[in-house]
């Protein structure tokens, strides 16, 4: 048997102790304002295209399990505890990041121009476990399949590659006609959604997001966009795919057969969109307000999603909003700005509770599915782990 084979099946039985735990590690000196806006009282401890298959082999460290505490979910009356635990990787430009459903691996999308590997960590050590390469653009977004099975990545390269990514294999690789941006499973994990550029009509450069049934990757349907799909979110019953960003729209459509239903209408980009986990309220990051083609002003702008009506505007940023992220248990709404500003809202009326501003933040984020880490990007393309400390 070969010897990565041997690393590998170890890393596995490993993970299965380590899913459960996560090491807390000391933060090296770093200087950042953190603003509390409220504390309440601290709660206890929660316990459509064939495939052009290759196969990558992708080194893999062995990562010994730590035991630590449970973690406590990021919530509202649990912001006052969060902090940064540990910076993982370095000199690299994150561009999207996510973790496996058991929250024990980070995914990152990094790097300069001529970088387009995926990297693997192992959370509870932030060591890296291996890469995945193949790609020969930018890779602009990464997800997991809510089985944890597969990794999948969009790049600039005009592909949306599926990868295994525990043995280091590409199973699939899905050719578009453009460049492809942004990338979705649906909740039930049987679809996934990949946007980007379409061909063009005329001077006006066509978008659309493509789906694709994931048992037999076969086309599903198309939604039509323009320029670019920069946002893109699956309400959480799967009803609802909201999608577009860069012609400054950003639609509603019903999953069931493609009808766009509303139109959220906004003065400038919108980088990301996220849907409340009741399925109520859809958030979009933006721009509010630009000079000389600068944004002066960034925002987050709430949408009711059974009629698509403007909620309300969260507004003050210091610069463009990139992420926006529901808490799991959607009592907070987390949201970065291009500058690094982190910001956290009591979804019960929408006012901040809590402000960070790390050192060399870039606006992009992960929450992990247990809703216990939140990766953002940090300075000299480090990545920032949060997690709350629960300190008596």
């Amino acid at each position: 048997m070969a010897e990565w084979e041997i690393a590998m099946r170890r890393h596995r039985w490993l993970r299965l102790i380590s899913s459960f735990v996560l090491t807390a590690l000391s933060l090296n000196a770093c200087i950042f304002s953190v603003e509390v806006l409220s504390t309440p009282t601290p709660p206890p401890t929660e316990s459509s295209l064939p495939p052009a298959a290759t196969q990558t082999l992708i080194p893999f460290t062995l990562i010994p399990p730590t035991i630590t505490p449970t973690l406590i979910s990021i919530r509202d009356n649990t912001l006052y505890m969060l902090e940064i635990f540990m910076n993982i990787g370095e000199g690299e430009v994150l561009r999207s990041a996510a973790f496996t459903p058991d929250s024990a691996v980070l995914a990152t999308a990094a790097g300069n121009n001529e970088d387009f590997t995926i990297r693997l960590r192992d959370v509870a050590s932030g060591q890296s476990i291996g890469r995945l390469d193949g790609h020969t653009g930018i890779v602009w977004d990464v997800a997991f399949s809510p089985d944890g099975q597969m990794l999948v990545s969009v790049s600039s390269d005009a592909t949306a590659k599926i990868w295994d990514w525990q043995n280091g294999t590409l199973h699939q690789s899905l050719d578009l006609p453009g460049e492809v941006v942004s990338v979705s499973f649906s909740p039930d994990g049987q679809i996934l959604a990949v946007g980007g550029v379409d061909q063009p009509l005329g001077d006006l450069q066509n978008a659309a997001i493509w789906t694709f049934f994931v048992d037999s990757w076969n086309p599903l349907l198309k939604f039509p966009e323009y320029w670019n799909i920069t946002a893109m979110a699956y309400s959480p019953d799967g009803r609802f795919l909201i999608g577009g960003g860069t012609s400054r729209n950003v639609q509603i459509w019903r999953t069931s057969d493609g009808t766009s239903l509303f139109t959220l209408n906004h003065p400038h980009q919108v980088l990301d969109a996220a849907v409340s986990p009741d399925g109520s309220t859809v958030t979009t990051a933006t721009c509010q307000n630009t000079l000389n083609d600068e944004c002066t002003e960034g925002a987050v702008w709430l949408w009711n999603l059974s009629n698509g009506r403007l909620i309300d505007k969260l507004r003050h940023f210091p610069d463009v909003v990139e992420s926006v992220i529901f808490s799991v248990d959607g009592s907070s709404l987390i949201a970065a700005s291009h500058d690094g500003t982190l910001r956290v809202y009591a979804t019960v009326d929408y006012q901040p509770l809590f402000e960070a501003t790390p050192p060399g933040g870039n606006g992009v984020m992960a929450l992990s599915p247990d809703g216990g880490l939140l990766a953002s990007g940090g300075a000299n393309g480090a990545v920032h782990l949060w997690k709350v400390v629960y300190r008596p």
